[in-house]
């Protein structure tokens, strides 16, 4: 004699009956019977083997392994019952929340068989885009027919999809396939536009044009790769003349690609000629950091892992000087000791949970360790950042940033730390202060007030130092101050009032929300 039948489900998590096309009510009657059945036969039946099929996610013996407790026993139909609902709890623990046992049987030799539903993607659909390409989409997405699906991988996904700045809106969920057992993926989406730019410039006789220019493209070609242009050149007061002299242009150009290689790879490219982009209007002129020119490039190949960390391996291939600064902010010998050449090769890792233009929740954190392989200076540096956003009550934000770096002492003027200004420590000049070893906090509580509009009250903690200087000495500086925030796709439009050694007002274009 053959018994077998069908398990009445514990809860399920998002209704996954309604996805795997199961029929509850033929379930329960197939209980009732199998279990009249058993209570006949069941001393005569002994579980001598158990044999899982439809068993992909881990090996059988780990799925099942209720199951394979009962192995020597002659359990009782409760028993049986309860070792398959276990056997669907381990999948719903990890993720796995569509999966089913959708029957079993147990022979007169003692096998129990048992049939599983784990729920495997068939199709992957995308609805709704107009411009961007449905294959890139679906490579963007990551997840390919044939896996099963993973709620918790799904809601990584969701997160790492609603960064991408050309998506106004994203939806990721399950629905019902043609066949038991299966599910379709569907991308239901609204894209946003993708092009933007920021302009702010003048114009004089004597100097020409002066001022900041940048185009952002983040959806190039519908393939979801970003292409930024930029274009600077400032004015500024030679200290000794008094008299304002323009600075040579500056030019950046990148373009990034995710997941553009087979896999999960990334790649991103930028070459430049420029002095540092202060991409924010500033009367101080006299920093000795706007007379550095850098000229290169930057390469990375990146992998994204479990979507929400990102492995990158960086090359940077730098030439760089201060030949245009006045002998009153840096010496001959200085300036020769800061110009030479240098290849560096780092290594980058990108944790990010955010998700959406004004994160409520969530954590970024960045590390990136650099250590030069050739060229005229010698040196290794880190650097790491974390963002913590916490949600309140109204959909009010604290947000608590935290950026640190060491470096060795050989490093040139180019590759310390510098902070100060519209970014890093605010209420003081921009790039006030350098050294090889920077800590800088803030904490900032934002709050809307418009659509795409936040405002935020913030505190800024901040220091750099070198080696040999006592920790006791370490000048600590504190700046205060609000603004507001607004968001757009070239990234988050900055106007700060703040207060530090003195009053400062900042208006900027920050890079990331």
């Amino acid at each position: 004699m053959v018994i077998g039948g069908r398990l009445e489900p514990a809860p399920a998590l998002n209704n996954p009956e309604r996805y795997l096309g199961y029929n509850k009510g033929m379930r329960t009657i197939g209980v009732v019977l199998w279990m009249l059945l058993w209570g006949v036969v069941h001393a005569q039946v002994m579980v001598r083997s158990v044999q899982l099929e439809g068993v992909s996610v881990a090996p059988p013996e780990q799925v099942g392994a209720s199951l394979y407790r009962l192995i020597g026993t002659a359990p009782t139909a409760e028993q049986l019952q309860e070792a398959l609902q276990q056997t669907e709890a381990w999948y719903h623990t990890r993720g796995y929340t569509l999966a089913r046992v959708v029957d079993y049987t147990l022979d007169e030799a003692g096998t129990l068989r048992v049939e599983i539903a784990e729920g495997a993607i068939e199709a992957i659909e995308v609805r709704g885009n107009k411009r961007t390409r449905t294959d890139v989409l679906r490579r963007l997405v990551g997840i390919r027919p044939g896996e099963v699906y993973n709620e918790e991988r799904i809601q990584r996904v969701r997160q790492r999809l609603g960064r991408f700045p050309f998506l106004r809106d994203a939806k990721l969920g399950a629905e019902p396939a043609d066949q038991v057992g299966l599910t379709n993926l569907v991308l239901q989406l609204e894209e946003e536009q993708s092009l933007d730019f920021a302009v702010a410039a003048g114009y004089t006789s004597e100097q020409g044009f002066i001022g900041y220019a940048e185009v952002v493209e983040t959806n190039f070609a519908g393939l979801g790769h970003r292409a930024r242009v930029q274009w600077q050149r400032e004015q500024v007061r030679n200290p000794l003349t008094g008299e304002y002299e323009a600075l040579r242009p500056s030019y950046a150009l990148s373009y990034e690609a995710p997941r553009a290689l087979p896999g999960a790879f990334n790649f991103g490219i930028e070459a430049y000629d420029r002095a540092p982009f202060y991409p924010v209007f500033y009367a101080d002129f006299d920093t000795l950091r706007r007379y550095e020119r850098r000229r290169g490039a930057t390469v990375y190949v990146g992998l994204d892992w479990r979507e929400l960390f990102e492995i990158r391996l960086r090359y940077r291939a730098d030439r760089v000087d201060y030949d245009d600064a006045p002998a009153n902010l840096l010496s001959t010998g200085e300036r020769l000791a800061n110009r030479g050449r240098f290849d560096a090769l780092g290594v980058q890792v990108i944790y990010d949970t955010r998700e959406g233009r004004f994160p409520r929740s969530g954590l970024y954190a960045t590390l990136l360790a650099e250590r030069t392989v050739g060229g005229d200076f010698r040196f290794t540096r880190v650097m790491g950042e974390a963002r913590y956003y916490i949600p309140l009550p109204n959909q009010h934000t604290l947000m608590l940033r935290g950026v640190a770096g060491a470096g060795s002492d050989d490093m040139p003027l180019s590759e310390q730390f510098w902070i100060g200004g519209y970014d890093l420590l605010r209420g003081y000049d921009l790039d006030e202060f350098r050294g090889t070893r920077m800590a800088v906090g803030t904490v900032e509580y934002q709050f809307p007030v418009l659509e795409a509009v936040q405002a935020a009250a913030f505190v800024d903690v901040g220091t750099v130092w070198s080696r040999g200087v006592p920790f006791e000495r370490v000048p600590v500086r504190l700046g205060v101050g609000a603004g507001l925030r607004f968001a757009s796709p070239i990234g988050l439009i900055r106007f700060d009032l703040a207060y530090g050694k003195r009053g400062f007002a900042y208006l900027s274009l920050a890079g990331t929300y």
